[in-house]
């Protein structure tokens, strides 16, 4: 690996059932862990992606029930766009319509061609055709032909008033590199599997959003292992005076976070140790799981969650 990439990308939506069923239903991800917010274990914490949730496939939500909606701005993740087969676009602009999400067919700003569309929340979307091969590691969603699977994710697009101050940090500490410029947008690549690639736009003066439904909560970008985390870390600091949270073991990966230089909260998660931890492949997402130390809290938890199908992708 080149450069580290997109580790996951995280979402607030305002209704968990619902947003199971656009991720899972609709686009076909695999549900491969429902568990809880460790900070706010009143919520679900979703985790989406391939077959094995693997870092650069996962789009994560925290569903605030009946949380307003967000407003977009400044210095925040504004689109998430996922990786599709060359040839699908057709069968996806379909699929699409016949659930009645408005969408429009276009090109990226580079050039590839995309389908754009808004999840219920708002949140702002693409499918972008890929020349790439198919993953062998996708999906097999009883509705979605493995041709046109979801691929993982394309490119995460950060506004920030100023691209370049951005886009040094990202060359310098997480091993991107500029690829191509267009007008005020910078896209940065750290490989080209899933999760490889960011676009930086450029907005100049523009106001802060305000975070809500539909909003990015943070992105995550991967750490081989914890030393590796370490000095990232420690880079951070040295070179932009960044100073990160304390390691947290999220179970499924050790996770630090920090505010960018422009203020979009940002995070750096291991590869490792994944989703198989506390369930089989097999059984992936199909029930709540807890950390250990709110395991004594599980009733009242289960009460206190909104009601999701207890099986199926």
């Amino acid at each position: 690996m080149a450069g580290r990439g997109l580790h996951h990308v995280t979402l607030i939506s305002s209704n968990a059932e619902r947003s199971w069923r656009f991720y899972a239903g609709l686009l076909g991800m695999r549900l491969v862990k429902r568990t809880v917010s460790h900070e706010d274990p009143g919520t679900f914490h979703l985790c989406l992606g391939d077959e094995a949730g693997r870092p650069g496939t996962l789009f994560t939500i925290f569903p605030w029930q009946r949380a307003q909606r967000g407003r977009r701005g400044a210095c925040e993740a504004w689109q998430t766009s996922f990786r599709i087969p060359s040839g699908s676009l057709d069968w996806w602009t379909r699929r699409v319509a016949a659930a009645d999400v408005h969408h429009r067919v276009s090109q990226t700003a580079f050039g590839g061609n995309c389908l754009t569309f808004n999840d219920p929340d708002g949140a702002m979307l693409a499918l972008v055709e890929e020349g790439l091969p198919a993953q062998s590691t996708i999906w097999r969603h009883p509705e979605v032909p493995t041709s046109h699977a979801l691929q993982g994710i394309h490119d995460l697009v950060l506004k920030v008033r100023e691209a370049d101050p951005l886009g040094e940090l990202f060359r310098e500490v997480m091993g991107f590199s500029e690829m191509r410029r267009s007008g005020g947008l910078v896209q940065l690549a750290a490989h080209d599997g899933p999760g490889g690639t960011i676009t930086l736009d450029g907005t100049g003066r523009f106001a802060r959003g305000q975070l809500g439904a539909g909003s990015v909560q943070h992105a995550a970008f991967r750490a081989r292992d914890a030393a590796d985390q370490d000095a990232l870390v420690q880079a951070l600091h040295d070179r932009y005076g960044i100073v990160a949270t304390a390691p947290q073991d999220r179970i499924y990966y050790r996770s630090v976070n920090f505010r960018s230089t422009c203020g979009i909260l940002l995070e750096i998660a291991t590869d490792g140790p994944g989703f198989e931890v506390d369930e089989s492949f097999e059984t992936l997402g199909s029930s709540l799981r807890l950390p250990p130390d709110l395991e004594a809290r599980r009733g009242e938890l289960q009460r206190l969650l909104p009601s999701l199908p207890t099986s199926g992708n």
